[in-house]
C-alpha cells in the first residue's frame, strides 16, 4: 500500500511538472465587449492541457511502481541467494 501511495505521489509530482514544462500552459481567456453594456473576461479550462496531463501523470506513476517492484524483486532475489549460500556453510 505504501509503495502504490508513493508511486502516486511521485507520479503527481513528477508528471504535473514535465506536462507544465513540456506542454507550456496557457489559460485560455477572452474578453466580451458591451454584452448588455457590461465588459468581462471569460476564463475557460484547457481540458486538452488537463487530459493530457493527467495520461503523464498516470504514466509516470506507473513507470515508478514499475521500477520500484522490479527493485524490489532483485534485492529480494540477491538476498535469498546470499541466505542460501550462507545456509550451506
Amino acid at each position: 500500500m505504501k509503495k502504490i501511495l508513493l508511486s502516486v505521489t511521485g507520479g503527481l509530482l513528477l508528471g504535473l511538472m514535465l506536462s507544465f514544462v513540456f506542454w507550456d500552459y496557457q489559460g485560455s481567456t477572452y474578453g466580451v465587449k458591451n454584452q448588455a453594456g457590461v465588459n468581462r473576461t471569460i476564463s475557460e479550462m484547457d481540458f486538452d492541457f488537463i487530459f493530457r496531463s493527467s495520461l503523464l501523470v498516470i504514466g509516470t506513476a506507473v513507470i515508478i511502481y514499475l521500477i520500484w517492484s522490479y527493485i524490489n524483486k532483485k534485492n529480494h532475489e540477491k538476498f535469498v541467494k546470499k541466505f542460501n549460500a550462507d545456509k550451506k556453510r
